[in-house]
């Protein structure tokens, strides 16, 4: 009668990508409990090493060997392993650790048995583990005549007299069904009763199908046995072969970002695979950066300086500036990596270079305020960014305007960042609004230039979350006929136009849905009465300024910055004539038209 589990583990299982010499596999195994990196050749495992297993059932001290305990991979006792051929990796994995007492343990499975004088891990066969078993993970790239041997050791020195199978198996890979080698094959591993001596060698060549491969896997298995099954040793493991390892030297290259401007950096990085036969030493690393007008024989560096994170781990490292007079493009750098071992590799680091768009795009139709970069003008700022222009107001806290150019250029697929924060690039000493500023106080963080605008690139979309970008606004009116008139700009875009826009906020108290307030971050942040925008609406094309006509569409809405103004409000309940707003602010809008054609669209009010 066999004997019965003491224990039950629960398996959690998961699929770890495993990629050997360009190949992609999937190995299913318990969360962080293995090591199943394949193993070249040779490899030797005798377990006098006691440190390599410590936890039950955690083998990831133990490089390419794992044990899995084959419940259910039979229902019937004194099966032949040899007849088990499926997978029994999804069976829980499995080990004892730190037994001593090989007579007495009933739990089958797998155990380590380093108590005794000649540590082993053994198979014991049971009515829950009907077919334990460990599998070796092999790489035999570059290895030829291949040889797997082990002893079988008889380490159940107690009464029990079973007849302990012992197999021998392989496949290429880490799914389908394992092969038989018969050779490999033992009827009975133990003797008894009461003896515990018995030693077999196994030695066996592993097919030709094995050779050259970046997974093999071996499994030795036995089954449950017929009355008590008894614990034997699988010990002195040695798989050898002709080569072994991977004798190529390779890497893979890579510029972190992978877009810059001119005069902006870049880390580039080459991460090296070193050969194993024989191993790889003395690697370098060079780069042609020539395409920028630098070295073309950059060293890159893995000594933890020039941008290097961490010395010593095969990734090679060098911050480079790119040079202000850099054009754009995409450019790739050939990197070449040696060794002691006169081995070379190449690979490329692609890196796209792009100068941040002129400012000045966006204020084409002119400088409403005529503001500029003079700190002492604190009232009247100019503030350009490559994603729009604005005229900052240092004693309100938010801008008189934000203005900025919408085309398809502008529009892609980024995510909106949500990365509110405060804009360093204040002149020193203003207060740098923050991004916590507004909360509690009943008013959203309203964009001037939205995010919904700028989705070509992640530096686009989060440089509309600086806070010099906002202004208080009730949810309703940013939510609801805002937000709305926002989304119809971009229709239009798509439509084959391109539109300059500008706004901004005017008065001081609105109602947010805390109530009414004048300020918010204790009196840094004015709260605006009103919100308006100015468009001007064009077909694509150049020459945008001599374009404009007395036909030209024009877009102008005044909206109060109340809660009760509706979130379902149209936001053309809310047009007005663009000198409606200039009386409003006091500015003037697309003073750079002609003045006539400017006179002419500044009266009308859309009715499109």
């Amino acid at each position: 009668m066999s004997r019965t589990i003491t224990k039950k583990y629960l398996a959690l299982l998961c699929v770890v990508i495993l990629t050997v010499g360009g190949n992609t596999f999937l190995i299913r195994t318990p969360v962080a409990n293995a090591n199943l990196v394949a193993q070249p050749t040779p490899l030797t495992q005798n377990w006098t090493n006691t440190g390599l297993i410590t936890v039950d059932d955690d083998w990831s001290a133990v490089p390419g060997i794992i044990g899995y305990r084959g419940d259910d991979l039979t229902t019937a006792i004194g099966t032949d392993p040899q007849t088990i051929l499926i997978d029994g990796s999804l069976t829980p994995v499995d080990v004892n650790a730190n037994r001593n007492d090989p007579d007495l343990f009933l739990s089958g499975g797998v155990t380590e048995f380093d108590g005794i004088p000649n540590p082993a891990v053994a198979l014991n066969g049971s009515g829950t583990g009907d077919a334990p078993h460990l599998v070796i993970n092999l790489n035999t790239s570059g290895t030829t005549a291949i040889n797997v041997a082990y002893n079988l050791r008889d380490l159940d020195a107690s009464a029990d007299n079973s007849v302990q199978p012992i197999a021998l198996q392989y496949r290429v890979g880490n799914t389908g069904n394992y092969t038989n080698l018969p050779a490999g094959f033992v009827p009975d591993a133990t003797t008894g009763p009461s003896q515990a001596t018995l030693v077999t060698p196994v030695s066996v060549p592993l097919p030709i199908a094995c050779e050259n491969q970046p997974l093999v896997q071996v499994r030795i298995m036995t089954t449950n046995a017929t009355g008590n099954d008894e614990w034997v040793g699988v010990d002195d493991i040695n798989i050898t072969g002709t080569g072994g390892g991977t004798t190529v030297l390779s890497g893979t290259g890579l510029a972190t970002p992978t877009q810059v401007g001119p005069g902006q950096t870049s880390l580039l990085t080459v991460s090296v695979t070193p050969a194993s036969n024989p191993p790889s030493t003395g690697i370098a690393v060079v780069t042609d950066l020539s395409t920028i007008s630098l070295s073309p024989t950059q060293p890159l560096f893995d000594n933890g300086t020039n941008g290097d994170v961490t010395a010593g781990d095969n990734v090679f490292s060098y911050l480079v500036t790119v040079p202000v007079a850099t054009t754009n493009g995409q450019r790739s750098f050939l990197s070449t990596i040696t060794d002691a071992q006169a081995r070379m590799a190449t690979t490329s680091i692609a890196l796209n270079v792009v100068a941040p768009p002129d400012p000045t795009e966006h204020i084409v139709m002119g400088n409403p305020s005529d503001a500029t970069t003079d700190v002492a003008n604190f009232t009247n700022y100019l503030l350009p960014k490559a994603q729009y222009v604005m005229s900052y107001h240092r004693d309100r806290g938010i801008p008189n305007w934000v203005s900025w150019h919408l085309d398809n250029s502008w529009l892609g697929t980024t995510p909106r960042q949500d990365d509110f924060r405060n804009d360093p690039s204040l002149p020193a000493g203003w207060y740098q609004v923050l991004a916590t500023d507004y909360s509690g106080s009943g008013f959203d963080r309203g964009h001037h230039t939205p995010s919904g605008d700028r989705t070509s690139s992640v530096p686009d979309n989060s440089a509309t979350f600086f806070m010099t970008n906002m202004m208080p606004q009730a949810p309703n009116n940013n939510q609801g006929p805002w937000e709305e008139l926002e989304s119809y700009c971009r229709t239009l875009v798509q439509q084959g136009n391109e539109l300059y826009i500008i706004a901004g906020g005017a008065g001081q108290g609105g109602i947010g849905s805390n109530g009414a307030a004048n300020t918010v971050a204790a009196g840094h942040v004015v709260v605006p009465s009103v919100t308006w925008k100015v468009i001007i609406v064009l077909p694509v094309g150049a020459n945008d300024v001599n374009r404009v006509y007395k036909t030209t569409r024009t877009i102008a809405v005044i909206m109060p910055n109340r809660q009760d103004i509706g979130l379902n409000t149209p936001w053309r309940n809310f047009r007005t004539s663009v000198d409606r707003v200039e009386g409003l602010t006091g500015f003037n809008f697309f003073s750079n038209v002609r003045p006539w054609v400017q006179n002419l669209i500044e009266r009308k009010i859309d009715d499109q």
